[in-house]
This record gives structure tokens, sequence and C-alpha cells, in this order.
């Protein structure tokens, strides 16, 4: 039976989580309180190392100890690192946040997906992780709505303001239930076909590696995720500065990324009027056409409605790549497997971001052009058709 408590407490935790009253003003908020911009990019990199060290470790403690308790340890964890956040001056005080985060995502990344799945079922599973990608979407857009309300008064207050939403979303943790793990795949079950690859972190790589299209799948969702993560987060300020935008606009064009990444809620929508591999297709395609527009345009209207656009892809593209990843899961050890999927894209991520880097120094064209390539290319590659399921991994298994 669908757990609709997991559920709607994990979509109210999604929202919470998201309200971060000082997202827009976050560089500015860590200049201030004593870290140069050097020191921000060598914390970030410690943080990311420690993230991917620590997300498969976290993934085995969730199958071993239930989702509930991991999901309850990562969403105190997660406040840690606000209240620290809320205090922290320098270099000491900003890399003790920073690891308390990585902490924190590598608990929930696969974990929570896992709950999700398992608790609404596969059938609503894209609909279910598409709202819950909206309602973290919709606590960025409040938050940035509001955010100047607080930090017309001072930096911290945004900082005091958002861990007021996390407590609120660590006390709703603590009302989950776990989720038995036994689904069943043609008249097998998933902890009989994964005994075939092995159990724990050699057998969730050995499954990985023996499905090609789901590796495939998990590669190009990294350079999606990472292509609009860098274009709309990193590169966009650049982009309205190149296209004569005055600096007053920001913050509204901030809001307005935001509002477009509520599209995730209608992801399932979408699957069901034109089907999962011509939506795949299309958000890749979309993605390349809207970073091609940057790459070519250094007018407004154009820049603006390319990264809408954009913003509006990667979060309907978010759910779907959810989805997928849970149905290709094989064996018993869910968050285990998902944990693994997170490792390899935040590998690829890494790669496409040292490449954004570099071309960045070149310019904001060449650096567009070179992502709306790879995406265009991902458009009529085999990654938008990740169509090998879980009954043909069964089979493999039985020939081994």
């Amino acid at each position: 039976m669908p757990h609709t408590r997991n559920y709607r407490l994990l979509v109210l935790m999604a929202l919470m989580q998201g309200i971060v009253f000082y997202g827009p003003v976050a560089t500015i908020y860590r200049r201030a309180y004593g870290l140069d911009v050097e020191a921000l990019f060598l914390i970030e990199s410690i943080s990311w190392i420690a993230t991917l060290a620590l997300e498969t470790p976290w993934g085995r403690f969730a199958d071993r100890h239930g989702y509930r308790l991991t999901v309850v340890l990562g969403s105190i964890v997660f406040l840690a690192s606000k209240l620290v956040f809320s205090v922290a001056y320098g270099f000491s005080g900003f890399i003790a946040e920073r690891l308390l985060l990585a902490v924190a995502l590598s608990a929930l990344s696969g974990c929570t997906e896992a709950l999700i799945y398992r608790s609404v079922g596969a059938q609503a599973s894209e609909k279910a992780f598409g709202r819950w990608n909206a309602a973290s979407a919709a606590g960025l857009l409040a938050a940035s709505i509001a955010s100047p309300l607080l930090y017309a008064s001072s930096l911290r207050m945004t900082a005091y303001g958002t861990v007021v939403p996390y407590a609120i979303a660590a006390v709703a943790s603590l009302f989950l239930v776990d989720v038995d793990e036994a689904p069943t795949v043609g008249g097998a079950t998933t902890r009989d076909i994964g005994s075939a690859a092995g159990s724990g972190l050699r057998g969730a790589f050995k499954a990985l590696a023996r499905d090609r299209g789901l590796l495939l799948f998990v590669a190009a969702s990294a350079v999606m995720g990472e292509a609009a993560q860098a274009a709309t987060v990193f590169l966009a300020p650049l982009q309205y500065e190149r296209a004569g935008i005055p600096l007053a606009a920001f913050g509204a064009l901030y809001a307005a990324l935001q509002a477009a990444s509520l599209a995730a809620a209608g992801a399932w929508r979408l699957v069901g009027a034109v089907g999962r591999e011509r939506t795949l297709r299309a958000l890749f395609a979309i993605g390349g056409a809207a970073l091609a527009t940057l790459a070519l345009s250094s007018r407004a209207v154009p820049s603006v409605t390319a990264l809408l656009a954009l913003a509006a892809a990667a979060a309907l593209f978010r759910p779907l790549s959810a989805s997928i990843q849970n149905e290709r899961v094989v064996g018993s050890e869910r968050a285990t497997a998902l944990s693994v999927n997170a490792m390899a894209a935040e590998v690829i991520a890494a790669l496409v971001n040292v490449g954004v880097g570099r071309l960045a120094g070149i310019g904001l064209p060449a650096t567009f052009g070179a992502l709306a390539a790879i995406l265009g290319a991902l458009a009529l590659s085999p990654a938008a058709s990740p169509a090998r399921r879980a009954r043909a991994l069964e089979h493999d298994a039985e020939d081994e």
C-alpha cells in the first residue's frame, strides 16, 4: 500500500529545505564575513570531494539501517550546517559548514529518492518526483522574493531566517516510516536477481557497469544538470551584463528562473502525452537550442527567454531521471545502487564543470556553444532512450 504520509512529509521537507534566504546573496555573504573568492572555491572543492567520498557509505547505511533513520540523521545534520553558517566567520567557520553540508547531502541524495519511490510505487513515481522537485523550487522562489526584506536589515538575518524552515524539515522527518524493499520483477524478487551480481558496493558497481544503457543515461543526466546549473547560476549574471541588463533587475531574474523550475510538477503529464523517449529527446533538444541562443545572442529578450527555457527543461528532466534510475535498480539495496549512480554522475559533472571553467576563460559564446553541441548530440543519442529494464537484467543474470 502506498505510504502517502511519507510522500506528503517529504514534499513538505523539500519545500522547507528549498527556503534558503541567503541564496541570492550567498557569495556576498561569505565575502562580508571573512572569506575571499579564492578560499570560497577551495572550500567548494573540498566539499565536493567529501560528498563524493561519503555518497556510497551512506547508501550502505540506509540499506542496512533503514531509509527513515538515514533521512532523519541527514536532516538533523542539514539543520546543523545552517546553524553553523549563521555564525560562521572566516575559513574555519565556512569549511565546517560545507563539511556538514557534504554529510547531509550525501545522506539524503539517494535515500530520499528511494523512500519516495518505495512509498508511492513505480506507476506514480514520475508524478511524485515532479511535485517533490517543484516543492523545492517553490521554496527557492519564496526565499528569493523574501530575501531582500531580510538582508535590508542585515546579511546575518538571511542566515538566521534559513534556520527556521530547516528546523521544521528536521522535525517533519521524525514522522516518516520505513518501507520494505522487496519488489518483484517478472517472477523473481529483485533480491534474487541482485544476488547474481553480488550485494553491497561491489554488486552495485557491477550492476551499473553491466547496464550500459543506464550508465549512459546517468552520464547524460549529469551533463544536462551541470550544463543547466552552470548556465542559469554561474554564467547567467555574466550573460545579463553582456546583454546590457541593469544590475537592479538581477534579483527579479533570479526569482524568474526559480519559478521556471516549477515546471517539474508537470513532467508526468508531458510523458503521458508524448511518451518518455520523445520527452527526453525534446528536453535535450530544448536545452541545446537554449544554449545555442545564448552563444549567438547578446540581446536581453533572447537571453532571458533562453535561460528560462533551459531552467524549465532541466526541471522537467529531473523527475524523469529519478524515476528511470529507480526503475533500473537491481537487487534489494536500492539506496546503495542510487548512491553509486550519484557518485558516477558527480564525477561526470565535475569533469563538465572543469571544462566549463576553462571555456569561460575564452568567452561566453564558446562556453555556451560547446554545451549546446553536447546537449544536441545527446538528443540524438541512445542516452535518450533507456529502454532496457530490470527484466532484461534478470535474463542477463540467468545467462551467467
